[in-house]
């Protein structure tokens, strides 16, 4: 739901909070009529939801809903072990790629070689809003190790994942592919669509590798496309922002030899799967639920630490039955 000019604050964030269950956040914290809600969104969905940026972690620090709220959200729908530890794969996909993403873009920009700008700033700032949330400490030491450790590579995923990565892809984007068409997962369903899909990797990698000049028009025409399809992405999945980066990402990078659309593209790709692990573990995702940036926002800076207590709290309840 929009909130408009006539609502107040608390009303607002009442009814943008669909959740079973869910509260407003507290009268401190900035709620999201006070910034426009499609640039939220845009910020929040244009280089993929559970990337951060510096700008990412500046609107979740002025609009972002509270930790303890958003581990409520995220244990309700987090309760099986197996779900969980396809989570933590994907986290370490996450990371590396979101990092790969950023040192990229700072390579493009010259933004300091060694280290990069972009990168420096967010892998600082994560750490930081992570240390201030509500979580245990051993969440916050092992997230901020993660990040850390995804920065320091991240200029090795940005140089030398691509070549190597564009075919072990096809393998993900089959489990995306058959999500997205909502189709029971089945061996055979999954093969057929996969030996399509490494064809069509192969043969574009034979005759199309690099055949594509993209011109600074272009990238400022695909970016505001893309910025407009972010915003709620999640009423048209497959041919939102979603779609777009997860099915034409590798593509474009294909196409053009520009490894950035790879690297974004690996980002819907890997959000992508956790819906494919919430649809086979049987428990509903949460990003779709929320239906508020707040919740949002929180959800997805927050996920490390959050990801990470749910799996304690897994482990102490395993131990006490």
């Amino acid at each position: 739901m929009v909130t408009t000019r006539s609502q107040t604050p608390k009303k607002a964030a009442v009814e943008a909070s669909p959740v079973q269950g869910s509260s407003p956040p507290p009268p401190g914290v900035l709620l999201p009529y006070k910034i426009p809600l499609t640039l939220s969104g845009i910020n929040l969905y244009v280089i993929s939801p559970f990337y951060t940026s510096p700008i990412k972690l500046v609107t979740n620090y002025l609009c972002g809903a509270p930790y303890a709220l958003a581990y409520k959200h995220f244990r309700r729908d987090h309760q099986g072990s197996l779900n969980l530890v396809f989570h933590c794969l994907i986290l370490v996909l996450q990371l590396l790629c979101n990092f790969g993403f950023l040192h990229e873009l700072d390579a493009r920009l010259q933004l300091n070689e060694k280290y990069g700008v972009i990168s420096l700033l967010s892998c600082v700032g994560w750490i930081k809003c992570l240390l201030f949330t509500q979580s245990p400490a051993w969440t916050k030491l092992l997230s901020g190790v993660l990040i850390y450790s995804a920065f320091t590579v991240g200029g090795v995923v940005a140089s030398a994942a691509f070549p190597f990565s564009i075919h072990l892809q096809p393998f993900l984007d089959t489990l995306v592919y058959i999500y997205f068409i909502k189709k029971p997962t089945s061996l055979l369903l999954y093969l057929v669509i996969l030996a399509v899909r490494v064809a069509l990797t192969e043969y574009t990698l034979a005759h199309g590798s690099g055949s594509v000049q993209l011109s600074d028009q272009f990238y400022l025409g695909f970016l505001l496309v893309i910025a407009f399809l972010s915003h709620k992405p999640f009423t048209r999945p497959a041919s939102g922002v979603f779609g777009i980066g997860a099915l034409f990402g590798w593509l474009l990078a294909v196409l053009s030899g520009d490894r950035l659309f790879f690297l974004w593209g690996a980002g819907f790709i890997a959000t992508a799967l956790q819906g494919v692990s919430h649809r086979e573990t049987k428990e509903p995702p949460t990003m779709p639920q929320l239906a508020n940036i707040s919740n949002e926002l929180a959800h997805s800076t927050f996920f490390p630490c959050l990801l990470l207590q749910a799996v304690g709290d897994q482990m102490a309840q395993k131990k006490k039955a």
